[in-house]
């Protein structure tokens, strides 16, 4: 039986996906946002213009993760729009080492 590479590689457990997302707060809402940003694990708030742009990376285990907190991140509060900047996938295993 074939499997489907998406849900193979969703079934890895010791993978890291990263994604860069350029959020837009409402005005009045920059402060509170970056707050909601901070509590979320795996979420790290870069850099915060005056006009409320913010530079946030995600990182999570899975694909379906990096879905989920990219929805939720849309979703929260203060938020105008949230768009994908950046994405990478990676499998984290040990290389092999000559000597």
């Amino acid at each position: 039986m074939r499997k489907d590479p998406d849900v193979i590689r969703d079934m890895r457990t010791d993978s890291v996906n990263i994604s860069g997302i350029l959020v837009a707060a409402q005005p009045g809402q920059i402060e509170s946002l970056r707050a909601r940003l901070a509590t979320l694990a795996g979420v790290e708030v870069h850099a915060v213009s005056p006009e409320g742009r913010m530079v946030v990376t995600v990182e999570r285990a899975a694909d379906r993760d990096m879905t989920a907190a990219f929805d939720d991140i849309s979703r929260l509060p203060g938020v105008l729009s949230a768009a994908l900047v950046y994405h990478h996938d990676e499998a984290l295993v040990d290389e092999p080492r000559f000597e």
